[in-house]
């Protein structure tokens, strides 16, 4: 009886070429695609990322602004009655940038601007750092860009009555800030009304600082995307400018 023997046949070499072939194809589809998607969730981040360092640059120097020129009116509250009562330029008196007594705000112009905003705290105020000052300290908030492209701020204060000041470090509140412009609305004819927006070299005087009734803040940041090889071609350098406008509060006579 013949017995019929069958061979084992495999896939030719052809067969697992095109295979190998098709598989190559199929894992670099699935790797591209996994590399946009990691690309376009890095560039949403960086974008988010942005958004908020725009929102807490402007908050911070608005709620600075909005303490502008505050101290508490009573000097004294152990006598009784309570006295003697504070006036604008009696709490906040010529110190320093400020050359006229019951000036709070302060700035200079350049290729960046500094703001100088200044209060006296009753022992609750906040400084731009977060730090809680003592009752009767005369505090100075100043913003600048230093040359990393931080936005920062440095707090320098002094006790009521004393020439003694202490400055401290700068701290960083913001990254990635490209330009920081500052635009003083002044009220020449006191009529308790905006007339035009000055940048601080044309506000040359200490009286002229007290006609300022508000406070336009314009930063630049540099685009998060623009230095990302997968993101960045055709980017801008810089993102479109922010502006925010703070109506500075009403003071009480000098």
């Amino acid at each position: 009886m013949n017995t019929i023997r069958t061979r084992q046949r495999g896939l030719s070499i052809i067969s697992l070429l095109i295979a190998l072939t098709i598989g190559v194809f199929l894992l670099a589809g699935l790797f591209s695609l996994w590399l946009q998607t990691r690309n376009t969730f890095n560039a949403q981040g960086s974008l988010a990322q942005l958004q908020d360092n725009e929102r807490i640059a402007t908050t911070t120097m608005a709620n600075a602004l909005q303490s502008a020129g505050y101290y508490p009116l009573i000097d004294n509250y152990s006598t009784s009655p309570p006295s003697p009562l504070l006036t604008l330029s009696g709490a906040l008196p010529v110190a320093g940038d400020f050359t006229a007594a019951g000036q709070f705000i302060y700035g200079t112009h350049g290729t960046n601007d500094t703001l100088e905003v200044r209060f006296m705290s009753d022992g609750n105020g906040l400084d731009c750092q977060g730090q809680q000052q003592a009752d009767k300290t005369l505090v100075v908030n100043e913003y600048s860009i230093d040359t990393n492209g931080n936005l920062v701020c440095t707090v320098t204060t002094s006790t009521y009555g004393s020439t003694t000041t202490s400055t401290s470090s700068a701290q960083t509140i913001v990254p990635g800030v490209s330009n920081l412009l500052v635009q003083y609305g002044v009220d020449p004819g006191n009529t308790q009304s905006v007339t035009q927006y000055m940048t601080a070299d044309q506000v040359t005087s200490g009286t002229d600082w007290s006609l300022v009734r508000s406070v336009n803040l314009q930063l630049t940041f540099t685009n998060p995307l623009a230095g990302s090889a997968a993101n960045g071609a055709g980017q801008n350098t810089t993102v479109p400018m922010i502006s925010r406008v703070v109506v500075l509060p009403q003071q009480s006579p000098l």
